[in-house]
């Protein structure tokens, strides 16, 4: 296990939010859509797997103000996304969102404001530990469902959900050059490639959480990052999904000679039945439809840029 760094006494470089907003604010998110794509093959949100015993569950106040309706009470509902969370790591097992292509709004002000959801406890919920200047070996607060990803519809709903995606319950730890090349790409690219008739993506992303993972300020780190995503291909007519895989193991900070050293990172296109092994995740109804499936889970794609992802079978 990496050497685990302690405690840090400096000062917070990025805007966060002790307020949480009331629970009466969160009672129109109506999350995850499973029939977004198509109506007639909803994909339904990845099932709990190995993580059944450790879900984070709604609050009662939260249960008894309906805020989930007859939905999972483990089920974090935003604005075009949603989110579970693992209560012994505190980081979400996966953040699901639907992006209509169509609608986007990429012009929506930057919120930049970090807080907790009023609708589970606070101590599953870290704000502030670990996170700050990355010259300082410290962690950016990575999106899971990135920012504009949620981001369309009318215009307030757009500045909803660019609010939204500044829940703490939407983060995972990651070193700060991390989000960018083919992470920040790949919903792009996939929407150029989609059926234009039905320009509609799924994106379901999340951390690789082990026993093992090093740790650094008192928090186990995840050392890699998954996406599967799903959409109707505009050669093919047939719902489809990849599966994408991002490793910051190389990337993490580690002491030699008293400085920190840093490495770089690899992505790869990996079958979607491999992403659910690693995460411990249900994720049979995306895995039928996967571009690789068939593949021997060991089986894993080098990719340098979003064009070198195989789109159909």
């Amino acid at each position: 296990m990496a050497r685990g760094f302690g405690p840090s006494t400096r000062a917070e470089p990025l805007r966060v939010s002790e307020t949480m907003l009331p629970l009466a604010d969160y009672a129109d998110r109506r999350g995850y859509d499973p029939g977004f794509i198509l109506s007639d093959r909803p994909l339904p949100l990845p099932g709990a797997g190995r993580w059944a015993g450790d879900l984070v569950t709604l609050l009662p106040e939260a249960r008894r103000m309906g805020q989930n309706g007859d939905r999972d009470r483990t089920e974090l509902r935003y604005t075009h996304f949603s989110v579970v969370m693992s209560q012994s790591r505190a980081l979400p097992l996966f953040s699901a969102c639907n992006i209509d292509g169509s609608q986007s709004d990429r012009d929506v002000d930057r919120t930049d404001i970090w807080r907790r959801d009023p609708r589970i406890p606070a101590e599953v919920q870290n704000l502030r530990e670990g996170y700050g200047n990355a010259n300082q070996g410290l962690f950016s607060r990575g999106h899971m469902t990135r920012r504009e990803d949620p981001n369309w519809g009318e215009p307030d709903t757009a500045r909803t959900a660019d609010a939204d995606t500044f829940h703490i319950t939407n983060v995972a730890p990651q070193r700060q050059g991390f989000n960018g090349g083919i992470w920040l790409d790949l919903e792009n690219y996939v929407l150029d490639n989609a059926d234009r008739a039905n320009l509609r993506v799924t994106v379901i992303t999340g951390p690789v959480l082990s026993q093992d993972d090093p740790v650094y300020y008192n928090r186990r780190i995840p050392t890699a990052f998954w996406k599967v995503l799903a959409f109707v291909h505009a050669a093919t007519g047939e719902l489809t999904t990849i599966g994408y895989r991002r490793s910051q193991m190389d990337f993490l900070p580690r002491v030699a000679d008293g400085r920190f050293v840093f490495g770089d990172f690899q992505d790869s296109q990996v079958p979607v039945s491999a992403i659910a092994d690693e995460s411990g995740l249900d994720l049979s109804a995306y895995a039928e439809l996967d571009v690789m499936a068939g593949a021997a889970p060991e089986i894993e794609l080098r990719v340098k840029s979003v064009a070198d992802f195989y789109l159909s079978r």
